[in-house]
């Protein structure tokens, strides 16, 4: 006679167990829409998401928001508290849907170029003390290289790059086939988040750049 083996039940459980947990914590879908931005014409850049409760039957409490800023990025960005997602701290019911501002980083004036990446999370659960990681997507904030802009002010010329480019000079130089690039010694005023400055074009050509730290 052969004894009868049964399947591993103990092990089947388990899987189950872990499967359930995995559902638990997948119940909030989170996607930052992009979740690229540009940090170029403020001091502030405002990342839009769409949220949903996957859950049919449970509503999600959604406690807190909390931010990770990556290397460099820790060093120049920080989260704008005065702005994050209306139902932080909040309710969220089964199968609701959310799609509009989610956060704002604020960038450090002295934001040299560069791409700043950073995570962020909304913590929750079942109850209102529940701060379980519930989705966690990454962020970036891409500061481009700044561009010029000329416009003519009566006689004058009026030259403009954006405002977060903290350590570029404005050069000018009157023939581009020699290096004789020099710098542009006034101060620019900032005005409307662009660093501007009047100048006087003089006789002949004149071409400017921006001279990077």
């Amino acid at each position: 006679m052969h004894a009868h083996r049964h399947p591993p039940l103990v092990v089947l459980f388990s899987l189950g167990i872990l499967a359930h947990l995995d559902a638990a914590r997948a119940e909030l879908a989170f996607e930052l829409t992009p979740a690229v931005e540009l940090g170029v014409v403020s001091n502030e850049v405002v990342f839009d998401g769409t949220l949903v409760n996957t859950s049919p039957t449970d509503s999600l409490f959604l406690n807190a928001i909390q931010f990770n800023l990556i290397d460099a990025a820790a060093g120049y960005l920080s989260a704008d508290t005065n702005v994050f997602f209306v139902n932080v701290p909040g309710i969220f019911t089964p199968l609701e849907t959310y799609s509009d501002v989610v956060f704002a980083i604020a960038l450090n004036p002295a934001t040299p170029p560069g791409r700043y990446f950073g995570i962020v999370t909304i913590q929750g659960g079942t109850n209102i003390f529940d701060i379980t990681d519930l989705a966690s997507p990454i962020f970036e904030v891409t500061v481009p290289l700044p561009a010029l802009s000329i416009a003519l002010a009566g006689t004058n010329v009026v030259v403009s790059w954006a405002w977060s480019s903290s350590g570029f000079v404005l050069q000018r130089n009157s023939d581009l086939s020699t290096t004789n690039w020099t710098t542009v010694t006034n101060t620019p005023a900032v005005t409307n988040w662009q660093r501007q400055l009047v100048v006087s074009p003089g006789a002949g050509n004149q071409f400017y750049r921006l001279a990077g730290p």
